[in-house]
């Protein structure tokens, strides 16, 4: 029966023989297997793990020995915290009688120093910035305090005197320039103290008018009522990395000169910071905020720019640069990432070495 005969075969003594030979036989196979996979694998691993060889280009570069040296103007820019110093003004005040025909204060408007402010019987009234206030007559002869304020303020205004406090010919014609300029009928040269408007800067900008045109006015009446005047812009602090050098500082756009402590006293730059908007909207407002201003060098440096590894023997901001078989002092007054700009005491070359063709020490 088939039933049996399949019995009877899984008993059979060379059945299980076979199926042993089978197992092993797999068995071999399969490790057989496992192992050409591995080999295969290490191999791979292995091709990628080997070193990668540099491209020829990176294989055949040298050692940079030298760059080029580039121009750049250099202005030591520094953005700065300042303080504004102010004095209170008096009024200005008319110094002669006499009814008002012509009248130029307006509120808010600025009275410039050298012009003609008002008329008074149709005389010029001139206004006039000095340190020291004309209280007196001058004519030529005259020496004092008071004629060198006056000389310098014709100075400040583009005529041609020394401010040496004596009211010489010189000065005796650059005081008729300025009378004809004012429209004066007969210029004669001297000054009458009652018809100059003293002005506490060279630009002023008054609160409130008092002249009627048309009214009648005497010695001493208010012309003008004047805010506290702005008497100088302080830096603080002062950085401590500026390079030497005059400096020029930048107010509310406007620019003018800086002292080399930091102060700012210039009466024309001055004037014209109180004659801006914002300075005005400072001056309305109940607190004074935080003010920043700009400083520069006056004259811009023109300076050589070039890596910083071509500078050597660097002491502070002097150094050393060669180029080719010549080394030279430089003095280092700024850098930047990976640029370094100086100014050279001497001739420069266009090119400066670096590395192993740096040869020498110093530049001595």
């Amino acid at each position: 029966m088939p039933d049996g005969r399949r019995d009877s075969d899984q008993h059979r003594p060379g059945t299980e023989r076979r199926q042993l030979i089978l197992v092993k036989g797999r068995s071999v196979g399969t490790a057989v297997l496992a192992a050409v996979t591995l080999l295969s694998m290490g191999g791979a691993t292995g091709f990628l793990l080997r070193p990668v060889a540099a491209p020829q280009e990176l294989r055949a570069a040298t050692e940079v020995t030298s760059a080029p040296v580039g121009h750049e103007e250099f202005a030591d820019e520094h953005t700065v915290k300042i303080s504004l110093k102010r004095s209170s003004a008096p009024p200005l005040v008319v110094g002669f009688d006499g009814r008002v025909t012509a009248v130029s204060c307006k509120a808010g408007e600025a009275l410039k120093s050298g012009q003609t402010v008002a008329r008074i019987n149709n005389t010029p009234l001139i206004g006039l910035a000095t340190s020291a206030p004309l209280y007196r007559n001058l004519s030529q002869g005259h020496k004092g305090d008071d004629v060198k304020a006056l000389q310098t303020e014709l100075i400040r205004l583009g005529y041609g005197v020394k401010a040496d406090g004596t009211f010489d010919g010189r000065t005796v014609m650059a005081v008729k320039e300025l009378q004809k300029a004012a429209g004066v009928d007969r210029p004669d040269g001297t000054i009458t103290s009652g018809q100059i408007l003293w002005l506490p800067a060279s630009a002023v900008v008054p609160d409130s008018c008092k002249l009627v045109l048309g009214a009648y006015v005497s010695s001493g009446q208010t012309y003008a009522e004047v805010p506290a005047q702005l008497i100088s812009i302080i830096v603080n602090p002062m950085p401590a990395n500026v390079v030497d050098g005059e400096r020029a500082i930048q107010v509310m756009g406007v620019t003018g000169p800086l002292d080399k402590d930091g102060t700012a006293t210039d009466a024309e730059f001055l004037g014209k910071v109180a004659g801006t908007r914002e300075y005005r909207l400072l001056e309305a407002g109940d607190k004074e905020p935080e003010l920043t201003a700009v400083i520069t060098l006056k004259d811009h440096l023109q300076t050589l720019r070039m890596p910083p590894g071509a500078l050597f023997d660097v002491d502070r901001d002097s150094g050393c640069v060669q180029s080719g078989a010549k080394a030279y002092p430089v003095k280092i007054v700024g850098s930047r990432l990976g640029v370094t700009l100086v100014v050279p005491t001497g001739d420069a070359s266009a090119h400066v070495n670096l590395g192993a063709s740096i040869t020498v020490d110093s530049c001595g």
